[in-house]
C-alpha cells in the first residue's frame, strides 16, 4: 500500500468529522432564529478549523522522510507535540463550547411563560404578561345581584 493510500484511509474519520462540523454549523446558524446559543456556532467553527488543520497535518506527515532527514527523534517528537497540543486543545474547546451551548439553550425552556399544552379542565389558564388571569368556565360562581335604580 502506498503512503498516499494509507494517508487517505487514515483521513476518512476526519473527513466524516468535517462533514458533521459543517452540518452542525449550518443547523446552529439556522437555529439562531429560534434561540440557539451563539456558542454552538463558535464550537462548530472551531471544530471545522481544527479538523481541516489535522487533515492537512496528516498529509504533511506523509512525507516525513523527505523533510525530517536531519532531525533527531526528540526533535521530531517536539514537532509532533507542538502541532498535536493545539489541535487537541481546539478539539476540547469545541466540545466544551457544544456542552455549554446545550446547557445554555436548555435554560430558556425553563423560563416562566405559558404552558406549551392546554391546561386540564377545572384549572385556571396562566395569564399572559399584562393581562388578568382568566377564571375557569366550569366552576359555579355566585352571580352578583344587579342593582335597580332608585324609583
Amino acid at each position: 500500500m502506498t503512503p498516499l493510500t494509507s494517508t487517505v484511509i487514515e483521513t476518512i474519520p476526519r473527513v466524516l468529522l468535517l462533514v458533521v462540523g459543517i452540518l452542525g454549523m449550518v443547523f446552529s446558524i439556522k437555529g439562531r432564529s429560534r434561540g440557539v446559543s451563539g456558542l454552538m456556532v463558535a464550537a462548530f467553527v472551531i471544530m471545522i478549523v481544527t479538523t481541516v488543520v489535522s487533515i492537512a497535518w496528516q498529509f504533511v506527515v506523509m512525507n516525513l522522510s523527505s523533510w525530517a532527514d536531519d532531525l533527531s527523534a526528540s526533535e521530531i517528537r517536539l514537532i509532533f507535540m507542538g502541532v498535536g497540543i493545539p489541535l487537541d486543545a481546539g478539539a476540547v474547546l469545541s466540545w466544551l463550547l457544544v456542552a455549554v451551548g446545550v446547557v445554555k439553550s436548555g435554560r430558556s425552556l425553563r423560563q416562566p411563560g405559558p404552558a406549551p399544552y392546554p391546561a386540564p379542565a377545572g384549572y385556571p389558564m396562566t395569564a399572559q404578561p399584562g393581562f388578568p388571569a382568566q377564571q375557569p368556565v366550569n366552576q359555579q360562581q355566585p352571580i352578583p345581584p344587579t342593582q335597580q335604580p332608585p324609583s
